[in-house]
């Protein structure tokens, strides 16, 4: 039998043992690599949702505060405070949800409704209204409780804010 030129004598390839720990290893390697992609892949999904909810939020809030204090008053008849969902009626416009977890909307005068927050769920609405016997101030607080997401990529988060009526100091 004529040998190979480059491999020493009795050599021929590789052993069973050598085949094995190269297969173990071959296999650590890629179970690290898969594990690595997934948890990339969940931190990506949770990322969105958190930046979705956030995005949303921020909106919401600033939103019905820059709102209220562009008012004058509000229409305690129309409003629905301390309960969710509650309603908001202040300077001509009404903030309400769309149904049970739907959307945030503004409604004008007019009657144009616009969507305030989209891509979440918005779980709970409060508005507090609160006044001073002494001084014509009034106040209204709101409390804003937004999901979204899907499995385990579920996540709710609060948003909370106030403001003074305008010349209601």
């Amino acid at each position: 039998m004529k040998q190979k030129e480059g491999l020493p004598a009795g050599r021929q390839g590789y052993s069973l043992l050598e085949a094995v720990i190269y297969i173990a290893i071959l296999s650590v390697v890629a179970v690290i690599v898969v594990e690595s992609v997934f948890s990339l892949y969940r931190a990506y999904g949770r990322s969105r949702v958190d930046r979705r909810i956030n995005l949303n939020g921020d909106y919401a809030i600033e939103r019905i505060i820059r709102e209220i204090r562009e008012a004058t008053s509000t229409d305690p008849a129309s409003s629905s405070f301390g309960i969710s969902p509650g309603i908001l009626a202040a300077g001509g416009k009404t903030f309400s949800l769309a149904g049970a977890n739907g959307p945030l909307q503004v409604a004008e005068q007019n009657g144009s409704v616009e969507a305030i927050t989209s891509d979440v769920d918005v779980m709970s609405l409060y508005f507090y209204r609160q006044t001073s016997a002494t001084a014509p101030s009034e106040i209204i607080k709101v409390e804003i409780i937004l999901s979204a997401g899907e499995g385990s990529f579920t996540k709710t988060r609060s948003f909370y804010g106030s403001a003074v009526l305008r010349k209601k100091y």
